[in-house]
């Protein structure tokens, strides 16, 4: 019988372990439904806390004698260790009753540093410049934040009560039984006694808090009421104080930045320069540097007008976001001082120059952020090029004379030898052409500048063959080369002004099988070109109507035949 008796208390034992153990592992869970018992008033609840907190300092003055009679040190850091375990105890009960009698949890000692009680991670200067807007961010949640803490709290101390009163009656049912049997187990009973007797403080302590925290949570929710009325108060303070300070941190960045530059280009003005791109490289320099630390003071002044208005959520977001930009600009410092070279014309790229994009030519304007390229011929506002782009190409010195495009519009072409048409436009893009009648084509402008184009605005010659009979041959190289250019040159100018005509060309070419060739060229202005495929018949026609009158005769390719020998 006392070995049952023995078994059935290691059981309990076990049992009771695990329950301590589990207290610790509970997972976050709705706040159960309250016991049915009535709960305890305010007024017990306080009594129940001193009453508490009257046992716990007579707990910690008897182990502070028996640490001074304490012999061993393991015995003396057990005995330490227990008084540690008491004064937290002993704190955590005052910090109940005082929650209990104001109507909320004070968390901060009103006589100590805030910082220290909610100590920051932060490792630099900056981070406790920071601090300000972390707190305001906080502080939006705040409210939500306690609600969900206090209930959380409710819904784990409900449930060690109910773990609490579990252990209670299952030491009451053992108690019960050492009863009921005639031979009574005193060191047993006793040691059961103690353990209920921990147990039902233990359960007054999760009791007492439980009181403390169902009022924290009445005295929270009294203020859900309001949220509406605070969100739109803090609405109404963002739009009439952050609100206008982002307004005059704005107003201050644009007027030091357009002030300073204003002020630099009305003294460029007052400096007789040429133009920029034969600025000397001191003035260059100038002009970067003056761009460099306009926009810096303007940074600065903004900075200065939040910190003035005392906004240090607005100030700190800002020189976090100048921390952030200083940052990534310093990761990139050798492609930054690519570009510097760059805009002080010491680049691969100089400004006046030409470079090649699709094998068009392009003037390189004035070398900033963005740099304007043009084209006298293609006109318009051209291309406009970022820093790095333009950064991938190199620019040569154009010729005196260096012509900027094989043609310009409503010119006169011939694209690949066969094609003949006239240019109507010219974009950075395309080139417009109309041919065939009407027929308009686009045609890309790096396609265009890979083609073989033959301008006919610079002047052309038209050429043609004629042969005449060898019964002429004693008027060949004279007499007939003077006659036939006189009949073409008379023909051409029934077409022409005698300005479009240049000059007619005739004389003998060969002496072939069947004829005596002579070559006709008629060199005309580019005015001309418009008439460009008619201007052979033109010639063709001069020619036969100058042979007819003359009496030459014009042969036909003949075949001889002769008889084989036998």
């Amino acid at each position: 019988m006392r070995l049952f008796w023995i078994l059935k208390t290691g059981l309990l034992s076990l049992l009771l372990t695990s329950i301590l153990l589990a207290q610790e592992a509970v997972e976050k869970a709705p706040v159960p439904a309250l016991a049915e018992q009535a709960a305890p008033t305010k007024r017990a609840t306080l009594s129940a806390l001193l009453a508490t907190r009257e046992s716990l300092r007579a707990g910690m003055e008897e182990q502070r004698k028996k640490l001074r009679s304490e012999i061993t040190e393991t015995g003396k850091q057990d005995v330490q260790a227990e008084i540690e375990r008491l004064e937290k105890r002993r704190l955590e009960v005052e910090r109940d009753f005082n929650a209990l009698v104001t109507g909320r949890q004070s968390l901060v000692d009103l006589t100590s540093d805030p910082v220290a009680q909610t100590p920051m991670k932060l490792q630099d200067e900056i981070g406790q410049l920071l601090i300000p807007v972390f707190s305001d961010l906080r502080d939006v949640t705040r409210r939500p934040q306690e609600l969900q803490s206090l209930r959380q709290e409710l819904a784990l101390l409900l449930s060690q009560k109910t773990q609490a009163e579990r252990a209670l009656d299952d030491v009451e049912v053992l108690l019960g039984e050492l009863k009921a049997e005639p031979e009574k187990d005193a060191s047993l009973t006793k040691e059961l006694l103690a353990t209920r007797e921990r147990w039902q403080v233990r359960r007054d302590d999760v009791l007492n808090r439980i009181a403390v925290i169902e009022n924290e949570l009445k005295e929270v929710e009294k203020d859900a009421g309001s949220f509406w009325s605070e969100l739109g108060r803090q609405v109404t303070n963002f739009i009439f104080v952050r609100g206008a300070n982002i307004a005059l941190a704005l107003l201050a960045f644009l007027v030091v930045l357009f002030g300073l530059r204003g002020a630099y280009y009305y003294v460029l003005k007052l400096v007789p320069v040429k133009k920029y791109e034969k600025l000397s490289f001191s003035s260059r320099l100038l002009d970067v540097v003056h761009k460099g630390v306009s926009v810096v003071l303007a940074v600065a002044a903004a900075l200065l007008v939040l910190y003035a208005r005392g906004d240090w959520l607005l100030g700190g977001l800002a020189l976090f976001a100048v921390g952030a930009m200083v940052m990534t600009a310093k990761s990139g410092i050798s492609r930054h001082m690519e570009d510097l070279q760059m805009m002080l014309n010491l680049g691969q790229v100089r400004e006046g120059e030409r470079i090649y994009i699709d094998g068009v030519p392009w003037r390189v304007g004035a070398i900033h952020m963005f740099t304007q390229l043009t084209n006298i011929v293609i006109g318009g506002s051209g291309l406009r090029l970022p820093l790095d782009i333009l950064s991938t190409f190199t620019s040569r010195p154009s010729g005196l004379d260096e012509p900027w495009f094989p043609c310009s519009k409503r010119s006169y072409v011939i694209i690949d030898g066969s094609l003949f048409a006239q240019v109507t436009d010219i974009t950075p893009d395309r080139v417009e052409l109309v041919h065939g009648g009407g027929l308009k084509r686009w045609m890309p402008i790096g396609e265009f500048m890979k083609a073989d184009v033959s301008c006919l605005s610079g002047g052309f010659a038209r050429s043609m063959t004629l042969g005449l009979d060898y019964k002429h041959q004693a008027q060949a190289l004279k007499e007939i080369p003077e006659l036939l250019k006189a009949d073409v040159r008379k023909a051409l100018l029934e077409t022409m002004r005698e300005e479009e005509l240049v000059n007619v060309i005739v004389e003998f070419e060969q002496a072939a099988d069947s004829s005596l060739n002579f070559i006709i060229v008629g060199v005309f202005t580019g005015s001309q070109a418009a008439n460009y495929p008619n201007l052979t018949r033109v010639l063709q026609r001069a020619a036969l109507d100058s042979a007819t009158r003359h009496g030459w005769n014009i042969p036909f390719p003949q075949m001889v035949l002769r008889k084989a020998e036998k």
